[in-house]
């Protein structure tokens, strides 16, 4: 296997990789039915992987599916959820069915990175200027992101996570 120095980098649109969308939950906190439980509502703080608190089933709401990461807009906040979740407010969803707990271990450090033209007001993260934003990412032979090649790379760091 090549180490991450002798692959070739292009920069991909974050669309090109990824699908899009905003939350399916999107619950104001003082909507929830009150009920505790065990699925993660998670908001824009940017501590303990987004989670606020954790709540039962929330019957007029449709929960989000796990394996995708979160991007709070308005905090630029970035976190990997394995379950299924619901969510406050200005939440955006990227999924991809070659994500895992390892791409995202390698895709979340990048996102961030870019997370840190935006800020609070007038340069907020939106769904528009996320659909625009690039990271760089290793190809193939075919200028193709090789997503499914990380899990060898990721599995070493996560030792230390």
């Amino acid at each position: 296997m090549k180490r991450l120095d002798e692959l070739k980098w292009k920069a991909f649109f974050l669309t090109d990789v990824f699908t899009l969308n905003a939350t399916s939950s999107s619950i104001d906190k003082c909507r929830l039915n009150g009920i505790s439980g065990i699925i993660p509502y998670i908001t824009r703080t940017d501590t303990n992987n987004g989670w606020e608190m954790f709540v039962g089933n929330q019957n007029n709401y449709q929960i989000d599916e796990g394996n995708v990461i979160t991007i709070g807009l308005d905090t630029q906040s970035v976190f990997y959820q394995l379950v299924p979740f619901y969510t406050g407010q200005n939440i955006q969803v990227l999924s991809s069915i070659k994500l895992n707990k390892y791409v995202a271990l390698f895709i979340i450090p990048l996102l961030k990175i870019q997370m840190r033209k935006f800020n609070w007001g007038g340069n907020g993260a939106t769904l528009g200027r996320l659909k625009r934003l690039r990271i760089m990412l290793p190809t193939n032979e075919k200028n193709e992101p090789v997503l499914p090649l990380w899990k060898p790379i990721c599995t070493m760091w996560s030792r230390y996570y």
